[in-house]
């Protein structure tokens, strides 16, 4: 096990050169069965005394460096445990959502019904989910996601069509981001997505405001790495390189003032 999980903590570090994400890449692994549980894993019932968001625990695990096991013991939020499969999908939860949505996220009942047809479910397929730091983790992930910036999950995508082609088609709707997007949908269609964050992944799970998410099916990482070293080898880095071989220019009054408070910043023409 551990010279397949080696594999995994280069990957890690190989994201951690060519992007230098401000937290961990997360491993995060889907589980059947106890049998799975590596051992050293936190979890927000029995070890913090508390129920949270799915959310939430990304955040522990790419902020403190942490391995964290959830189950539907340890998740309040109810998005969560439909799409999970830990709660019953059935009209009475339907309604429920329905009235969270309106006047909230949609203007009526039938603009509310419509996210049903995107939505991806587990039907209780998975007891829970173990995460981990990448660099480190526990377990062979199902799926790795990278909080980031919008200039690194470009080199991500540009790496992928590298070594694809084409393009890369990505949903959003502003909301059920990295518990169901970021996971589910990446692990059921078996395709990199860009995650716009929600009010969810931002109030509760900790995000900033200039983070997005991007998740990587465990097939596609191999490709992914390929593909970042070679476009940094051809020139495509992060951080971007800013092209700086210009003179500065002014406007005639602004430069006469510049000059002026420059200090000897700005050399003055004889």
């Amino acid at each position: 096990m551990s010279q397949n999980l080696e594999r995994y903590w280069e990957f890690g570090k190989k994201f951690e050169q060519f992007l230098r994400p401000a937290t961990f890449p997360i491993a995060i692994k889907l589980i059947k069965n106890e049998s799975e549980i590596p051992p050293g894993c936190k979890s927000p019932d029995k070890d913090l005394k508390i129920q949270n968001f799915v959310c939430q625990n990304f955040t522990m695990v790419r902020r403190y460096g942490s391995s964290v096991l959830i189950t539907e013991k340890d998740i309040v939020c109810k998005f969560a445990r439909t799409v999970y499969g830990w709660d019953e999908i059935n009209e009475k939860m339907a309604e429920w959502g329905n009235k969270f949505n309106i006047g909230l996220y949609a203007k009526d009942l039938e603009t509310s019904k419509k996210i049903q047809r995107h939505i991806y479910i587990l039907n209780n397929e998975y007891i829970g989910l173990v995460i981990s730091p990448l660099t480190r983790t526990k377990v062979e992930p199902d799926v790795v996601q990278i909080y980031c910036t919008p200039a690194q999950a470009m080199r991500l995508t540009q790496a992928y069509l590298y070594m694809e082609g084409g393009i890369l088609r990505f949903t959003d709707a502003g909301r059920m981001g990295s518990c169901h997007i970021g996971v589910i949908k990446t692990f059921q269609t078996n395709k990199p997505q860009l995650v716009m964050l929600g009010n969810g992944d931002r109030v509760w799970g900790g995000a900033e405001d200039y983070e997005v998410m991007y998740s990587i099916p465990q097939s596609k990482l191999d490709i992914i790495i390929e593909g970042l070293e070679a476009t940094h080898t051809a020139g495509l880095r992060y951080p971007i390189p800013k092209y700086m071989n210009y003179k500065p220019g002014f406007q005639t009054d602004f430069e006469k003032r510049a000059k002026k408070r420059a200090g000897g910043t700005i050399l003055k023409e004889n």
